[in-house]
C-alpha cells in the first residue's frame, strides 16, 4: 500500500490468503491489522524487531496510522480510490 503497488486494501487481503496462506478467517493481513488496530500492531512489531531484528520493523506507514488512529480500510477506502480515477 505505502508503495502504490496495491491500492484497494481488498487485493491486499484475497492476495495475503491466497499467495501465502494467511488465515482466511482474518479476512486478510490488512484486515487483521484493522481488527486489532494499527497501535496494537505497531507494539507488536517493536517487540518482536526487539526480539528478532530488523526485518520486524514497521514502516512509515502503519507508524503513521498508528499515530493517527486510522485503517487501511479508512485510509484506502474503495470509493476514494474510484473517486481519484473519475478525476
Amino acid at each position: 500500500m505505502e508503495e502504490g503497488i496495491v491500492v484497494d486494501p481488498r487485493e491486499a487481503d484475497v492476495g495475503s490468503i491466497l499467495a501465502f496462506g494467511f488465515a482466511p478467517y482474518t479476512g486478510g493481513a490488512l484486515s487483521y491489522i484493522d481488527g486489532m488496530g494499527a497501535d496494537a500492531f505497531v507494539a507488536m512489531t517493536k517487540r518482536l524487531q526487539k526480539k528478532y531484528g530488523k526485518q520486524f520493523k514497521a514502516p512509515k506507514l502503519l507508524l503513521d496510522m498508528a499515530e493517527s488512529g486510522e485503517t487501511f480500510y479508512q485510509r484506502f477506502a474503495p470509493e476514494k480510490a474510484a473517486e481519484k480515477k473519475a478525476a
